[in-house]
């Protein structure tokens, strides 16, 4: 391709759910999370909670009736449970981002014209949604956004650290997103965090998102991830101002399990389990 594709932000990670109130109620009360917008989507027959937790989006997500696998938010539920779903991308055009993308070799699915998937075996093992429009009511498109909104919550989480992915092919990811659109390696680095591992730090668009692939694919918990069901997305790693006061609220106040098992930061994390499934470490 003539060009690569220019990534303005990272819009939100999607978190697919069982409950949307739970999961709402769940991010609000452990982390903070302010939600500026909910909605149904009929095409995917499919509800979803739009809130910040400091500086980044996230997007709960369930199906209205998962049983109905015609649709294709309730076939990747099926498939993944409860787990990270996706990241999401701004682009300037959405038609031209697909055709380029395309045009790169890239499997393209869901496509809505303002907005789409890519699918992982084309990005390394995550994966993608591409998007044109902002999303509705986005506090960050006001021109006075300010991402200490947060600030002050028990938690104490500061910003998003970065967005860390597992992968079994490193120079596919490496590939697309640094080749396909504008991302840059920030570091290309030997990690032991959780286990013997190459860890690429990139910067997408205003977040950065690792790639960690583990010497050892089908062991450890790195390994076990990559021999599950999932889309790539292991765990979303965010700054704490205090760590202590932070466990305090987690454990104490919310009866959440922590841990450091399986961390791929050198900090610590709440349980999956306890979140709904989905990863989220701190440091």
């Amino acid at each position: 391709m003539a060009a690569r594709i220019p990534v303005s932000r990272i819009i939100h990670t999607i978190h697919a759910v069982s409950d949307i109130h739970a999961a709402r109620a769940l991010y609000q009360d452990a982390l903070g999370g302010l939600v500026f917008a909910e909605n149904y989507f009929p095409a995917e027959d499919r509800d979803a909670a739009l809130l910040y937790v400091t500086d980044h989006m996230v997007e709960p997500m369930a199906p209205r009736h998962a049983e109905d696998l015609t649709k294709p938010f309730a076939r990747q539920f099926a498939r993944i449970g409860q787990a990270f779903h996706s990241f999401e991308i701004k682009v300037a055009d959405g038609e031209a981002a697909s055709a380029a993308f395309r045009e790169a070799g890239c499997t393209v699915a869901a496509d809505y014209g303002v907005f789409f998937f890519v699918k992982p075996e084309s990005t390394g093992g995550v994966l993608l949604e591409v998007c044109e429009l902002p999303m509705p009511n986005d506090p960050w498109e006001r021109g006075n956004w300010n991402p200490a909104v947060g600030a002050g919550h028990h938690c104490t989480v500061t910003a998003l650290d970065h967005i860390a992915c597992v992968t079994a092919d490193i120079e596919t990811a490496l590939r697309f997103f640094t080749e396909v659109v504008d991302g840059e390696v920030l570091e290309d680095a030997r990690t032991e965090l959780p286990q013997p591992a190459r860890r690429v730090l990139l910067q997408v668009g205003d977040t950065r998102v690792a790639f960690v692939q583990p010497d050892d694919l089908a062991g450890g918990p790195l390994g076990a991830f990559l021999k599950a069901a999932q889309n790539g997305i292991y765990a979303l790693v965010w700054k704490v101002a205090d760590a202590g006061g932070a466990k305090a609220h987690f454990a104490d106040k919310l009866k959440l399990r922590l841990t450091t098992q399986g961390c791929i930061s050198p900090g610590f994390a709440i349980q999956p389990e306890d979140f709904l499934g989905a990863r989220h470490e701190f440091v």
